[in-house]
């Protein structure tokens, strides 16, 4: 009988270790087990106004075909611009950020056109990073799971990248290394 492999956690690293795995010269059985109600973490589209698709989650992501047609642009403000403004006295509104991400999306997009509708959040403090020591605690926990012969390996934003890619690529690791071999496709 072969071997089966849990899969805990249904958003982006967990589907992607769950693909890899599956796509095995020979796969193990795969269980992917997720808390929520909908698979996908992080990452959700939120139907607006009109039927316009709003993308949340670490980077915005367009479905193709005709609904991809339909959905709006994430734009991600902050950082030393946020300081600045916040510095100089400006009154941090919803109205700004739409004007400033609408300038952004025309200089850096070539995107003139106003957009249909809009949805504006701030949230001040949030650029997805680690702490400090972070790399340390990680490098730490996978010394004790090896020491232990734990049979985990550890995917997902909250260890190596919170960038869409590098959850995708962080599942694809764990694959391989449950695996011992690199998996088709």
């Amino acid at each position: 009988m072969g071997r089966t492999v849990v899969v805990l956690g249904g958003g982006i690293s967990g589907l992607a270790a769950s693909y890899h795995l599956s796509r095995a010269p020979c796969p193990p059985k795969v269980v992917l087990v997720e808390g929520s109600e909908r698979l996908g973490g992080w990452i959700r589209s939120v139907r607006g106004p009109n039927g316009a698709i709003f993308e949340l989650g670490p980077r915005g992501i367009r479905p193709a075909g005709a609904l991809g047609a339909r959905t709006l642009l994430l734009v991600m403000l902050g950082g030393s611009w946020l300081q600045t403004l916040e510095a100089s006295g400006c009154v941090l509104s919803q109205e700004l950020f739409q004007q400033r991400a609408q300038e952004a999306a025309a200089t850096q997009l070539g995107l003139k056109e106003l957009p249909s509708h809009c949805l504006v959040h701030l949230h001040k403090n949030c650029i997805p990073q680690y702490t400090l020591g972070h790399w340390q605690k990680l490098e730490s926990a996978r010394q004790f799971l090896a020491a232990h012969r734990l049979p985990l390996t550890l995917a997902g934003a909250s260890y190596e990248g919170v960038a869409v890619n590098d959850c995708i690529e962080s599942g694809r690791q764990a694959a391989v290394s449950v695996l011992g071999t690199e998996p088709n496709g």
